[in-house]
């Protein structure tokens, strides 16, 4: 990578501590495969779905949405977070029920917010004590899965959570609405998996976790892939119906790394390629962070946007794309194209936020594409995409423009949100805070 002199950019908004400070309790591939075998052993006394379906990604009318607001996300003057929620909350549906389970130190404040803006009628509020962790990623704690044959519901979860605090929340989620859980020997996170009408796409980092830990036992099968078989595990825990791709690239992908530079005579530190790991299929380890649904069009091909960072460095008259490996997104968006998915490609601007007192420069993708999608018609479709034109970021307002176009051509209502940049300079954006836990049926 060529060294580059760029502009600085600081954040104009306070830095939240406590995201800043959550990072992945991975543990080692060894305990993860001790830990999916044990689930293995253990599915002969659990209580699990015979006819598993997922909640899709953007089909049907978004009728109620989990969401889980640790303390660190509301407290303090102006808090970015707490905006955001709040900008969304007011945006969203009047039909969503919203089901919140918050620390219990600032439920209070959450409950009085809700009561000025009328939405407790249509809000379920539960606490957790402050001494359990959470965190604002909600995606990615446990799928709902629903029995079709019986009706019943299921809070399905994977062998293992990686961050602790995803951990607490699912447990103290089901305790509080009064949903099952059930553990499944497989790995999965809900921001690495996107759910259409008949398909599920998965990205192919969890599928080798997943064969990684169970290898084994998959080993004996006769006559099977290795995708295969991993499909099947996937059906049989998440998904009985719908048809599995897996989704990666097959070019080489650069893992996570640091590099120095030096700036007004100070050594700085800059940071690239965030949260990828060595030998990763994906360019981003989540792919929400790059991928949308979007429904059918009306020749019946499903559309998917793929993030194009060499769409959005064009559009802004910047080199950013050559730390992007814009290459690799084309290659997954190949991949859809051969899959049978209409791709249409959207800008997905790569940009850095410059932390003063650590003196660390952080590159992060600015994702549209990590929206909320829904589709109840053909002439009834609405798209939530968070935006990023602002404060020293003012010229992504051209890509956010962009973007919008692209989903009002596709005939979406197109509602833009708040400032995501808290979230994304940490991975995320307003997918991964949420959790669909109900739809409606298209044409209902």
């Amino acid at each position: 990578m060529q060294q580059l002199e760029k502009k600085h950019k600081p954040r104009d908004y306070p830095k939240i501590r406590e995201l800043a400070e959550e990072v992945d309790q991975v543990i080692s591939r060894e305990g993860m495969r001790r830990r999916s075998v044990a689930i293995s052993l253990l599915q002969e006394y659990a209580d699990l779905p015979v006819h598993p379906r997922l909640v899709p990604s953007s089909d049907g009318a978004m009728e109620a949405i989990i969401f889980t607001l640790p303390a660190y996300a509301v407290v303090g003057a102006n808090n970015p977070l707490w905006r955001a929620y709040q900008d969304l909350f007011l945006k969203l549906p009047t039909y969503t029920t919203l089901y919140l389970l918050v620390h219990e130190t600032v439920k209070e404040e959450v409950q009085n917010w809700l009561e000025k803006y009328e939405l407790m009628h249509r809000t379920m509020l539960q606490t957790a004590p402050e001494r359990y962790e959470m965190t604002i990623w909600a995606e990615d704690e446990y799928e709902p899965v629903y029995e079709e044959k019986e009706g019943k519901f299921f809070m399905v979860q994977p062998h293992t959570n990686r961050r602790t605090g995803d951990e607490r929340a699912s447990y103290l989620i089901g305790q509080k609405f009064g949903w099952s859980r059930a553990r499944v020997p497989v790995y999965f996170e809900g921001g690495n998996m996107l759910v259409g009408d008949d398909f599920l796409l998965v990205g192919a980092n969890y599928a080798v976790d997943t064969y990684t830990d169970l290898r084994e036992q998959l080993l004996p099968l006769q006559n099977f892939t290795v995708g295969k078989a991993i499909s099947q595990l996937f059906q049989k825990y998440l998904d009985k119906e719908r048809a599995i791709y897996f989704i990666g690239s097959t070019l080489q992908i650069p893992a996570e790394r640091r590099r120095t530079f030096y700036r007004d005579g100070e050594e700085w530190q800059e940071l690239f390629f965030m949260k990828n790991t060595e030998s990763s299929a994906q360019p981003i380890f989540h792919i929400d962070m790059f991928i949308s649904l979007a429904g059918r069009g009306e020749e019946g091909k499903y559309r998917v946007l793929v993030g194009d960072p060499r769409m959005a460095a064009d559009s802004l008259q910047n080199d950013h794309d050559d730390l992007a490996t814009p290459e690799v997104f084309d290659d997954i968006a190949d991949l859809l194209t051969q899959l049978g998915f209409d791709v249409i490609r959207n800008p997905l601007p790569l940009v850095y936020v410059d932390d003063e007192a650590e003196r660390v420069r952080k590159w992060y993708f600015a994702t549209s594409n990590n929206a909320l999608v829904e589709v109840k018609a053909n002439d009834e479709k609405t798209v939530w995409l968070p935006s990023y034109g602002h404060g020293n970021w003012q010229e992504l307002e051209k890509t956010d423009q962009e973007n919008k176009a692209i989903w009002q051509q596709l005939g979406f209502n197109v509602i833009l949100l708040e400032n995501f940049h808290p979230f994304a300079e940490h991975n995320g954006a307003v997918h991964c805070i949420k959790k669909y836990l109900k739809r409606g049926r298209v044409g209902e």
